[in-house]
């Protein structure tokens, strides 16, 4: 019994972290700056991106398509880039989870 017990833990804790997902991200000039580009995600889909490297994290809105650039699976504001720390650079990888309020 207790083996069974351990697996549905062990499979339930799965589940939990298949939801957040490493995505390559760039920016660009949105006119909301908590408006983000996805090239399949729901429109309106709420998401938590946080910066690995810095530990800094923002909320956005899926309300656009994009980027359409390969290799890239998500284009966020200048501003929320810089709220993440880009930095000089342009394309990031980014840690990202569905949130619901």
């Amino acid at each position: 019994m207790k083996v069974l017990y351990g697996l549905v833990f062990a499979l339930s804790g799965l589940a939990q972290t298949a939801q957040a997902e490493t995505m390559i991200a760039s920016h660009y000039n949105a006119r909301a700056p908590d408006i983000a580009a996805h090239r399949t995600l729901p429109m309106g889909t709420k998401l938590m991106i946080t910066n690995p490297r810095t530990g800094r994290s923002v909320r956005v809105v899926i309300g656009t398509r994009g980027p359409f650039v390969r290799g890239r699976s998500l284009d966020i504001s200048h501003k929320l880039a810089k709220d993440l720390g880009f930095g000089k650079s342009g394309v990031l990888p980014l840690e990202t989870r569905v949130v619901r309020d």
